[in-house]
């Protein structure tokens, strides 16, 4: 898990991380990109990507990042491989079959901001 306080996008903007938000101690209700709170969630939900091979080493990273590597996507793709965003950023990889997500891999950065299995399941099963 990163500690770091904020990172800089692939646009140059500043960006603050889930443990910088969180030692702030509450809220500020502005739909942070990495809100551990809950808020932007809630306010935005997530949003599903089928799998594009061109993102292939996004969805790499991912599974690095996870400490899954050595995870094989080859059986559930590409009906089954979905890329996850929250304020058109893709954040992670789900993989389900039809009745429950499979396993979920995010990006280092969205690992502390409380996207459980569960929560991205239910977002996506309703």
């Amino acid at each position: 898990m990163s500690e770091e306080k904020s990172y800089e996008d692939e646009n140059g903007h500043v960006v603050f991380t889930s443990h910088f938000l969180k030692a702030k101690g509450s809220c500020c209700k502005s739909a942070c990109l990495h809100c551990p709170y809950g808020y932007t969630l809630k306010k935005l939900g997530l949003q599903f990507e089928d799998w594009d091979e061109t993102k292939r080493p996004q969805a790499t990273q991912f599974l690095q990042e996870a400490g899954r590597a050595d995870f094989d996507l080859a059986p559930f793709l590409p009906d089954n491989a979905k890329f996850i965003s929250i304020k058109n950023k893709v954040c992670g990889l789900m993989v389900k079959n039809h009745i429950v997500v499979k396993g979920v891999f995010l990006g280092r950065h969205f690992q502390n901001q409380g996207l459980s299995k569960e929560i991205i399941e239910s977002y996506f099963f309703i």
